[in-house]
């Protein structure tokens, strides 16, 4: 049953029987998907209209319709167990009625970098009076959006970076008969999302600091790095990794020792990478270096080249 709110027309001159709106009730999960269903008028129509108590198609019953009138039928489906369901209102319009939507307004969400031409959305209508749709937009924000006039195909002109443009659109799209000139108009409201097309980039290349005393406590803090990512919500979220086992690093950056250090290695420095990794799908990595040059301690006792 579909588009909401149930819709319907039929013409006033229509006789015993003529087809109105198919109902179609169902259960949420499949659990259920053999018990049988039937269908009941509650109430409204004024007598006017019945619903087939196996098949759930609402027909006339013979009795006259005032011309432009709209009539609300109320329809409840049963199973065999004695379950009801929610009731489902249908209005019926003795008349021609303007197309309908199959949403009252429609939310895209579209990723950047999406390429032009590429469909977006489908926007349907239903003409109640069987007659070929055309669609237009009302407005085109940016001129970014094309409407595909026979099938309510929505695609983009153009790609779009999150980072640097608008990331909400709103504007309206008519739907109209050919023939009869009627038409009706949705709400259509585009959300730009972000793809995780930034790595993170550290400030500095090479961090390094000088003449750190082979003597410092295990755990002292070092220095500080800082990478950042153009992206937003978890796709700029950055995470540190250290390429040494003798020093670890916060995850605000903070990088300090594993292990006590020592002077006596080759050019007195340790250098190693550190990694940033952005939380997208798939992360994306930056690196940088990371020098420490160390200064001696008097912390090796005098020995004698042979004993005396």
């Amino acid at each position: 049953m579909y588009p909401y709110p149930y819709l319907a027309s039929v013409d006033p001159e229509a006789q015993e029987g003529t087809f109105v709106y198919q109902l179609s009730a169902h259960y949420s999960g499949s659990e259920n998907s053999s018990t049988e269903i039937s269908y009941a008028r509650i109430a409204g129509g004024e007598e006017r209209f019945d619903v087939d108590t196996d098949t759930g198609v609402v027909l006339t019953t013979g009795l006259p319709l005032t011309p432009d009138r709209e009539y609300v039928v109320t329809v409840l489906a049963i199973d065999e167990y004695g379950s009801k369901s929610p009731y489902a209102f249908i209005s019926i319009l003795a008349g021609t009625r303007p197309p309908q939507f199959t949403n009252t307004s429609y939310n895209v969400f579209v990723p950047e970098n999406t390429p032009a031409d590429e469909k977006v959305a489908v926007l349907e209508a239903v003409s109640f009076q069987s007659q070929p749709l055309s669609y237009t937009l009302l407005m085109n924000p940016s001129g970014l959006f094309s409407m595909e006039q026979g099938t309510g195909e929505l695609s983009l002109t153009r790609t779009v970076d999150y980072e640097s443009e608008h990331h909400l659109y709103h504007f309206l799209v008519k739907a109209a008969e050919a023939e009869s000139l009627l038409s009706s108009v949705t709400e259509v409201i585009v959300h730009i999302t972000d793809e995780n097309d930034c790595s993170p980039e550290f400030q500095q290349s090479i961090y390094s600091r000088e003449n750190i005393l082979e003597s410092i406590p295990v755990g002292t803090s070092l220095l500080q790095v800082l990478a950042t990512d153009c992206d937003s919500g978890s796709n700029s979220e950055v995470l540190y990794f250290v390429q040494s086992v003798d020093f670890s690093i916060t995850p605000e950056g903070a990088i300090s020792s594993n292990q006590r250090l020592n002077f006596e290695r080759e050019n007195h420095m340790y250098e190693f990478v550190v990694i940033a990794v952005d939380n997208g799908h798939p992360p994306r990595t930056g690196t940088a270096s990371v020098r420490i040059r160390m200064t001696n301690v008097n912390d090796e006792a005098p020995v004698f080249s042979q004993a005396v």
